[in-house]
């Protein structure tokens, strides 16, 4: 049986050589599904960077994003929870 992702998988990663800090984020469709309009508006900030070649788009409308982030990607990490987290207890 598969298992359906219903949360953002997150991680930081380092650049083995040059040392260069990133953020990975895959979206699975489930939470996009609710949360699409936060997503973009979070991607939307100034303070994350990333290309059109860090962005895989899969079949089912999920997708994974290679970021870099002014402060740290953890923290803007959690800023996108802290806007969703907002939005559900207004």
């Amino acid at each position: 049986m598969a298992i359906v992702l219903s949360q953002p998988q997150f991680q930081v990663l380092t650049h083995l050589h040059t040392g260069v800090i990133s953020g990975r984020i895959y979206f699975p469709a489930l939470f996009l599904t609710e949360f699409h309009s936060h997503v973009l508006q979070w991607l939307q900030r100034r303070e994350i960077s990333f290309d059109e070649k860090d962005l895989k788009i899969y079949s089912d409308g999920s997708f994974r994003i290679y970021f870099k982030a002014q402060l740290s990607p953890e923290t803007e990490f959690l800023t996108l929870i802290t806007m969703i987290e907002e939005s559900i207890s207004a």
